[in-house]
């Protein structure tokens, strides 16, 4: 008797390691450079290292598929393994072994651990003859698998097997199922938290590469010459900033609610036009985000109205301080206090013809694909977030303008 309870410690103990190992296989689908701790040291490195196994075609069920790179859907086998070393653990270490009336659970242990060393020999002939790594983890695993079976072997009920009641009761696989349930739970937690560690770091490194981008000014301007020329459909009647002469051309569209687009008009005061020495021409185009921002509309009908009145800038840069509050703004004493025909402003906020023309500044959007606003276009060209934030960007722009107005021999 204390042999066998000595034997079943023993498998419990397997179970416990083995269960451990999954785990961090597990997690290793989650971040693939997952810290493993301990185990760090039996898991090897880059492409022959465990993250390379379970993150194979193989890794998963169904599987993956073949010729296609990962991260591949489906269900991780180190999961499936999981769950198949938390239900022998706690066997092992809560119930252990059975009374005659209930050792046919016992044969069906035996059953269970006999399939789960069929699976471990197939996926050890998987990892040598189709994947071509070696998972040390996984053949630590494995070897454990075969510990177990040849206890249960061991521990095996021999003679006619009896159905009735006994040790364990009931109670007792309740509980030894709860705790399986709350270990499985416990493990989905562990794997979200590697899953938010992973997206965070990418993100890290994304942000990382964008910063050395950023200081990359050749790359940022072939990033944006590679970027397909549009039609931006200037009227004459467009509101139009530094109209005169030899010029560039940047047309934005925007909405006079949106704080990102306040933020850019700081930046173009305050950084951009400066470097152009008043050879940019800024041109206006109307794209209210309906669905964030309520008040958009209003604001575009109002700078529609103005624009009739020759007032548009003015009533731009009046709205802008007030952009948090636009519904709250009394558009007749707006009108008012910037020399407007109040009357004439508000029938011109509320006529067809105003919502026309921002209905086609929409339109002209949406053709050119501007995803969210400010979308800012250079002589036709988009100019992307990343960018626009370049102060070397723009310099190198206006100094290409520059050399045209030096070679004409007109002043800049």
């Amino acid at each position: 008797m204390e042999r066998k309870r000595q034997l079943v410690w023993v498998a419990g103990i397997l179970a416990l390691v083995a269960a451990w190992t999954c785990s961090s296989l597990h997690l290793l689908h989650a971040e693939k450079d997952a810290d493993l701790g301990l185990l760090a040291g039996i898991c090897g490195t880059g492409d022959e290292g465990c993250a390379s196994v379970v993150t194979s075609r193989w890794g998963v069920l169904p599987l993956g598929p073949e010729g296609e790179e990962g991260p591949y859907d489906g269900v991780p086998v180190a999961l499936l393994g999981f769950i198949y070393y938390a239900i022998l653990a706690s066997w092992f270490l809560l119930i252990g072994n059975t009374e005659p009336g209930r050792q046919w659970m016992a044969r069906l242990l035996l059953v269970f651990t006999g399939v789960g060393v069929i699976g471990s020999l197939a996926y050890s002939g998987i990892m040598m003859f189709a994947i071509g790594s070696a998972c040390k983890l996984c053949y630590l695993t494995h070897g454990c698998n075969l510990g177990i079976f040849a206890i249960s072997w061991l521990l095996r009920p021999r003679g006619p097997v009896m159905r009735g009641t006994g040790y364990p009761s009931n109670r007792l696989l309740v509980a030894a199922a709860a705790a399986v349930v709350l270990a499985c739970l416990a493990q989905f937690s562990l794997f979200e938290a590697g899953q938010e560690r992973a997206r965070f770091r990418g993100l890290e490194e994304q942000t990382a590469s964008l910063q050395q981008l950023a200081q990359d000014v050749e790359k940022l301007e072939t990033l944006h010459r590679s970027q397909t020329k549009i039609d931006t459909a200037i009227r004459d009647d467009d509101p139009k900033l530094n109209n005169q002469g030899l010029r560039y051309q940047l047309v934005i569209f925007s909405d006079v609610e949106c704080p990102n687009c306040a933020r850019f008009d700081i930046y173009l005061k305050e950084t951009i036009l400066p470097i152009w020495n008043n050879h940019l021409e800024v041109v206006w185009k109307h794209y209210p985000n309906t669905t964030d921002h309520p008040h958009a509309m209003d604001g575009a009908k109002a700078l529609e109205a103005a624009r009739l009145q020759g007032k548009f800038w003015e009533l731009r840069d009046w709205l802008l301080p007030r952009r948090q509050n636009l519904g709250a703004v009394l558009w007749p004493q707006a009108a008012l206090e910037l020399g407007m025909d109040q009357q004439r402003f508000v029938r011109d906020m509320q006529s067809p013809q105003v919502a026309r023309r921002i209905q086609q500044d929409i339109s002209l959007a949406h053709r050119a694909q501007v995803g969210g606003t400010p979308g800012v276009y250079l002589n036709g060209r988009k100019v992307s977030r990343l960018v626009r934030r370049s102060t070397g960007f723009w310099k190198i722009q206006s100094d290409s303008l520059r050399e045209q107005y030096e070679r004409k021999g007109r002043p800049w």
